[in-house]
């Protein structure tokens, strides 16, 4: 049995002003496209999720800095000479005369 292909029968391609393009052409095109699609999608979403993050951390930012200067501002308080002879009178601690102070070289 012999069999022979007929150029009478072969499927012809599609013509699209004048170019042939046949369906493997086609299907090429179509998953570049979709691919392209895909990946603008991808960007667009990462960009999100970066701008999310990174507005995330500004805010930590301010509550960190705010943070810091709440605690400098205690800490000056808690240093102050004011506060700590009051805490030492309560304790009933009394200055040291001047005559039993040391001073190192």
């Amino acid at each position: 049995m012999n069999v022979s292909v007929r150029a009478a029968n072969r499927r012809p391609a599609l013509q699209v002003s004048g170019v042939a393009i046949s369906l493997r052409q086609g299907l090429i095109v179509l998953a570049l496209v979709i691919g392209c699609a895909l990946f603008y999608l991808y960007t667009g979403i990462k960009g999100l999720s970066i701008s999310y993050q990174i507005s995330q951390a500004r805010q930590n930012r301010v509550e960190m800095v705010e943070m810091g200067r709440r605690l400098r501002v205690e800490l000056n308080n808690l240093r102050s000479p004011e506060r700590l002879e009051q805490a030492g009178a309560r304790l009933g601690l009394a200055p040291v005369p001047p005559e039993r102070v040391r001073v190192l070289p």
